[in-house]
């Protein structure tokens, strides 16, 4: 067989270099022998032996050396058949041998090519497949313990599968020399791939357990730098593991091109094998070949460093809305920065899967790329929604920093206010102000609100897409929710704004309305009269309505602007928004500005209605005040006509109008033009009249003394009481020389008082009837016992006594019944009458000192009875002087020291010592006692009251007139003890004691204690 065999090999290969080059043979077959070309070397050598026979030996040798392989070959081949026969599964050692027999022959004939090329074929794909299966498997073991290095390493080990075959299929030096340099590629990459990992898994370790102790104290930039020498491996190991990845999908590319090619190409070669070995199988779920063992490494180490990160992340977040729970006003804006310094951080670590990602999506799109971008991106999204959070919660401490700080400069405005450190209008600007920027902050909330509002859209986007963001859904909204929170701060502290500046308003009000109201009141009080204490220390109520109608007017001004500023102020009130005018806190203070506007509004009213009184006051005071000037004028005239009664009629009228204007209008200038001008009138009239009183009294006082001496005692009391009232026309005093005679003839009438009975009496008409009844008794009786008939006489006579005594009981001293009582006496027994006349007379005469009117009466009758009784005119006469009926003769004593004291008198009159005028004039006036008709005395006495003038006062002055306003007052209303206290008090000043009418209040009063 193996004769045939290299005889069909000889024959092929005959035909193939018959006619070839027959330059240098033998180096040529000695080429064809290196190139195991052994049936092209024998022709050569046939062909040449025949050519060259003297060179047979050098032929022979190489083909001996022919044959000597060919034997090698042959036996290899037996060999070949024999395991085909007896061991058809042991592809190895097939494989072993059709090496070696491709080694011995490089290019063996047809027949035997193809038997070895379809014999190879199928040993090598049962044992490359069963090579690769293992290399696999155990590659995966390896992948599965870790020892990431050792993996890779094997999977290398496959790159000999069908490398042969594939360096022998004459694909060109292009194609091999990029699949060697991939080859190269690789294992330059795993030697450094077999240091580089154990030293990523290092310093990845060693980073996670940095991030588990990170707190808000922690110095990031050590961990950062810590962070950036692993990234720079990582990085590193991401290069390297994207350019093995690349020799695969190079390998890949290019099979996919050779196999387009050549359909009958398939996957039992070396380019399928080794991406496999590169790549891993796409059928296999997790992940294999040297590039899934780097990536296996890869998502183990980098998603620790990402769960370290993101739980390290999560615990400062956590840490900071506990704090945030606790008081969400205090300032953490510093952790927030260190979140998000973390978080970006974070994102950086995430991030290094960016070189892998890219190179499996970019290029093609991978499951894994798939995988690494579903897996990656919620959470890459979950640390960007953190960080989104971040921005949020910055604005929320922006805002709540300025929120703080408006706050604070709230509550130092108000503050400030209450304490009375700043006024209102600047604390209103204040709030007003802080309110704007208040507003402006919210204005900046919303719009962060906003922002927040459409990170939050997006994520709901994301949601709707399937990706898993709960947790970051939860966490933008929880940021909108603390801004919200922050929101209602704003609104809330607004509304606190909002209700100091309308308490500061309202106080400002009330403290308006106050002085408003106090001003009023003084205002009113000038109108209605203030308590003015005089000098004498007595009060009264005076009335200033020009003084007040100034500051009704400057109310009537203040007022009608501070209810303007009220107006608006409730228009303010109304134009707030909703949540705010319908808080019961600021609807009370509008109700309270509202009551603040109607005590404003009711104050004003009655300012103008005052203000009105006021101005009429004010002309009712000046209309008394041209009276009293119209009737003080007209007194001026009457005084010039010498018409005193009307010029006093018209003084007192002045003062009266006078009084009544300062009533209305109290005045101290009016008061002192009053008193100067009537006061001074007063006394020219009363001295200018005076002269004409003095002689009309002198006068008076004759005729008197006339009356009197002639025992008209009636008509001298009438008269003197003329001249007493015609004295105090222009005195107080009673005149002492009327007095002393009105004295003397009030005496003489009451001694001879009820000896008649006047016809004005009210009993007139019976006593009358009565004593008819009694004389006509009388007379009958007197008529009976001249008859001789005394028993009816008697009996008329005690007719006549019954009627006497009725009379008496109500007159007893009447002349007629006592006379008539003497007759009967007389009539009924004339000697008993007689007998006891005497002791008639005595009795009547001891009754002169304790009943002398009735002792004088008893005297007169007696002396009416019988005139002519011894003695009796003589004791008639001594009770008259007695009685002061009559005067007693002149006493040249008397009549001596009369004469001294007008001597006296005279002299201070000629010395005109005015102050000494009362003395002489009390001199006088003594003397005319002693001596009444002491001529030098009367003329003298007349001289003295005429140059002196009247005493009387017409008018008192504004004050001592309203203290006797006062009195009459407190009389009038029964405070008698008062009214005296008032009269009494104005009587201590001289210039008052000569007040008539003063003078008469205090008898008045006197009489009623």
């Amino acid at each position: 067989m193996l004769v045939t065999l290299m005889f069909l090999l000889v024959i092929g290969q005959g035909r193939v270099y018959a006619g070839g080059n027959q330059e240098d043979p033998l180096a040529t077959v000695d080429t064809l022998i290196q190139e195991r070309k052994y049936n092209e070397a024998i022709l050569l050598l046939t062909q040449f032996i025949k050519n060259n026979p003297d060179r047979f030996d050098d032929a022979q040798r190489r083909l001996q050396r022919i044959v000597k392989l060919r034997e090698e070959y042959n036996k290899i081949a037996d060999e070949l058949l024999n395991v085909l026969v007896t061991d058809p599964t042991n592809d190895e050692r097939k494989l072993a041998m059709i090496r070696q027999l491709e080694g011995l022959e490089a290019a063996p004939n047809r027949a035997a090519r193809e038997f070895i090329l379809k014999t190879k074929e199928t040993a090598l794909f049962t044992y490359n497949r069963a090579q690769f299966d293992k290399i696999m498997a155990e590659g995966r073991t390896l992948i599965d313990k870790g020892d990431y290095v050792a993996a890779a390493k094997r999977y290398t080990d496959g790159f000999s599968l069908y490398r042969e075959e594939f360096y022998q299929a004459g694909y060109g030096d292009i194609i091999m020399n990029n699949v060697n340099h991939g080859l190269k590629d690789i294992q330059d990459n795993l030697v450094t791939y077999a240091t580089l990992q154990p030293e990523l898994q290092r310093r990845i370790d060693t980073f996670i357990n940095l991030t588990k102790n990170i707190s808000f104290t922690t110095d990031f930039e050590t961990l950062i730098a810590t962070y950036g020498e692993l990234e720079a491996l990582l990085l590193q190991y991401a290069g390297m593991r994207n350019r093995i990845t690349a020799v695969g999908r190079g390998f890949e590319s290019q099979f996919a091109l050779l196999q387009s090619a050549d359909a009958n190409l398939g996957d039992s070669s070396f380019l399928p094998f080794a991406f496999r070995f590169i790549l891993g199988r796409k059928t296999e779920i997790q992940p294999e070949g040297i590039v899934g063992a780097m990536d296996t490494f890869w998502v183990k180490g980098v998603s620790g460093l990402e769960t370290a990160m993101v739980q390290s992340l999560n615990g400062l977040y956590a840490g900071y809305n506990e704090q945030y729970k606790e008081n969400p006003l205090a300032m953490q804006d510093s952790k927030v920065e260190k979140i998000r310094q973390y978080g970006d951080f974070a994102l950086r670590v995430i991030s290094i899967w960016s070189p892998v990602a890219v190179k499996e999506l970019q290029d093609q799109v991978t499951s894994y790329g798939k995988t690494i971008a579903v897996s990656k991106t919620p959470l890459y999204l979950s640390v960007q929604a953190l960080l989104e959070n971040t921005n949020t919660l910055s604005d929320y401490y922006k805002v709540l920093k300025e929120f703080l700080a408006l706050t604070e400069q709230q509550k130092n405005f108000f503050d400030a206010w209450q304490a009375g450190k700043a006024s209102q209008e600047l604390t209103v600007t204040g709030l007003l102000n802080t309110r704007g920027n208040l507003i402006t902050l919210r204005n900046t909330l919303t719009t962060y609100k906003n922002e927040a509002a459409k990170r939050l859209q997006t994520y709901t986007g994301y949601k709707e897409k399937g990706l898993n963001l709960d947790s970051s859904f939860a966490q933008i909204q929880l940021g909108i929710e603390n801004l919200e929170f922050l929101e209602q701060r704003l609104n809330d502290q607004e509304l606190v704004l909002v209700s100091q500046r309308y308490t500061v308003e309202n106080a400002g009000i009330r403290i308006a309305f106050n002085a408003r109201s106090g001003a009023f009141e003084k205002a009113l009080s000038l109108l209605q009269g203030v308590q003015v204490t005089s000098q004498g220390g007595s009060g009264y109520l005076a009335k200033y309505p020009k003084e007040s109608l100034p500051l009704f007017n400057d109310l009537d001004r203040q007022l009608s602007t501070d209810i303007q500023r009220v107006r608006a102020l409730l228009t303010t009130y109304t134009a707030e928004a909703g949540v705010i005018k319908n808080d019961p806190g600021i609807q009370a203070l509008q109700n309270e500005t509202a009551d603040l506007l109607q005590k404003l509004e009711a104050l004003h009213t009655q300012v103008r209605s005052n203000s009105a009184i006021a101005q009429q006051q004010s002309a009712l005071a000046d209309s008394l005040k041209l009276e009293g000037d119209r009737r003080y004028q007209e007194a001026q005239t009457a005084l010039k006509n010498l018409n005193f009664d009307l010029a006093r009629q018209r003084l007192q009228q002045s003062g009266e109008r006078y009084d009544a204007s300062l009533a209305v209008q109290d005045s101290q200038e009016l008061r002192n033009l009053r008193d100067q001008r009537l006061l001074s009138l007063a006394a020219e009239i009363s001295k200018i009249e005076n002269e004409t009183v003095v002689r009309d009294v002198r006068r008076l006082i004759t005729e008197a003394k006339k009356a009197y001496f002639s025992g008209d005692f009636t008509k001298a009391e009438d008269t003197l009481l003329q001249a007493q009232n015609r004295w105090k026309t222009t005195n107080v005093d009673d005149e002492p020389e009327v007095a002393y005679w009105l004295t003397l003839a009030r005496s003489a009438l009451s001694i001879k008082t009820g000896r008649t009975i006047p016809v004005t009496a009210p009993l007139y008409p019976e006593m009358s009837q009565l004593l008819s009844a009694a004389q006509r008794a009388f007379e009958n009786g007197k008529a009976l016992l001249a008859a001789k008939k005394r028993t009816e006489a008697l009996e008329q006579f005690d007719i006549a006594r019954k009627k006497i005594q009725e009379v008496r009981i109500l007159f007893p001293l009447n002349q007629e019944a006592g006379l008539l009582e003497l007759q009967i006496d007389q009539l009924i027994d004339p000697a008993a009458f007689a007998a006891n006349f005497r002791d008639r007379l005595s009795a009547a005469q001891a009754k002169l000192a304790a009943q002398p009117q009735e002792g004088y009466a008893e005297l007169q009758d007696l002396y009416t009875i019988n005139p002519n009784y011894p003695g009796l005119k003589a004791i008639i006469e001594r009770a008259e002087i007695q009685l002061g009926l009559r005067l007693p003769p002149p006493d040249p004593k008397a009549i001596a020291r009369s004469n001294e004291l007008v001597a006296a008198a005279k002299r201070i009159i000629d010395a005109n010592t005015r102050s000494q005028f009362p003395v002489a004039l009390a001199q006088l006036n003594e003397a005319l006692k002693l001596n009444p008709n002491n001529e030098q005395a009367v003329a003298l006495k007349d001289r003295i009251q005429t140059d002196v003038g009247g005493q009387a006062t017409v008018v008192l002055s504004s004050a001592a007139e309203r203290e006797y306003q006062r009195a009459v007052q407190e009389l009038q209303n029964g405070n008698t003890i008062v009214a005296l206290a008032i009269v009494e008090q104005l009587l201590q000043d001289p210039k008052n004691k000569n007040s008539t009418k003063l003078v008469e209040l205090q008898k008045r009063i006197q009489s009623r204690l």
